[in-house]
């Protein structure tokens, strides 16, 4: 099927790609998320001494467990409609490109200033939601994913870690939640499954995919609300604006600015 990629500031493009049914649609979210689950769950527990949070170790091992499976479904799953895995040969079909022209531009940051303070206003729900039976975090789930906790400094979400000139670990972090969480997720999520999703939804394929990618994080349920917002927000950068790197700045943005922020000035000694 000729899929349209309707982008703003650019020029629509005929690109070929396979359209998937509603069922393997839901598979392709479903099974990250037993996963994620299995690994979070039934892996990191068994690693984790007795009354403590998970272990810093443990939590980047998850992220690379995790999300890495899905880094490599995707490059896999794109390889099989016949790609070459560089940037060449992918660039048009998982949209490697930036958003072009003021008006593409001005969208994209009034989407990311939406989705951020959004996602700040869902504090207290998650705060509510982490409380509520059903979404209670685990006692040792990390610091940084349980709203319950208060964090004023990166010891808070790293009290394991000497952080105090430890530049490598910094580079460590930036390099796994880079490389595993945020490009693992979108290249799985928007550059291989949103294009393929049109079939079923039409223009709304963003819309769904931002929604199906919440509720594939029911390991992390007390932070559906916030999810729903950047979701939302890294699909319609995709989507609509049809740029994935954009996507993949929302992203990292939302999930670790503020982290590298306190990591650096630990690092350097003023936090």
């Amino acid at each position: 099927m000729t899929t349209p990629i309707d982008t703003a500031g650019q020029e629509p493009r005929q690109i070929e790609v396979p359209q998937d049914s509603l069922w393997r649609i839901l598979f392709m979210f479903l099974w990250p998320a037993i996963w994620y689950t299995f690994v979070i769950y039934g892996i990191a527990p068994r690693f984790i001494p007795e009354d403590i949070r998970l272990p810093t170790w443990l939590f980047l091992s998850v992220i690379v467990l995790g999300s890495g499976a899905e880094l490599f479904a995707g490059l896999i799953l794109l390889k099989q409609e016949g790609y070459q895995l560089n940037i060449d040969a992918l660039r048009e079909r998982i949209l490697l490109r930036w958003p072009k022209g003021k008006r593409a531009w001005v969208l994209a940051f009034s989407v990311l200033f939406l989705a951020l303070v959004g996602s700040i206003l869902m504090g207290p729900l998650h705060v509510a939601l982490a409380n509520t039976p059903g979404f209670v975090p685990p006692e040792w789930f990390p610091t940084a994913l349980d709203p319950r906790t208060e964090i004023t400094s990166a010891s808070d979400v790293f009290p394991d870690i000497a952080l105090k000139g430890n530049i490598l670990f910094v580079l460590i972090y930036f390099v796994i939640g880079l490389v595993f969480n945020i490009f693992g997720e979108e290249i799985y999520y928007r550059g291989y499954l949103l294009p393929r999703m049109h079939g079923a939804f039409g223009r709304w394929a963003w819309v769904a995919n931002g929604v199906l990618f919440t509720l594939k994080h029911v390991y992390q349920r007390w932070l559906y609300p916030g999810i729903l917002i950047g979701g939302l927000a890294f699909a319609f950068a995709a989507g609509p604006l049809g740029s994935l790197p954009l996507a993949m700045l929302f992203h990292w943005i939302g999930n670790f600015l503020i982290a590298m922020i306190l990591l650096i000035l630990a690092a350097f000694g003023m936090g």
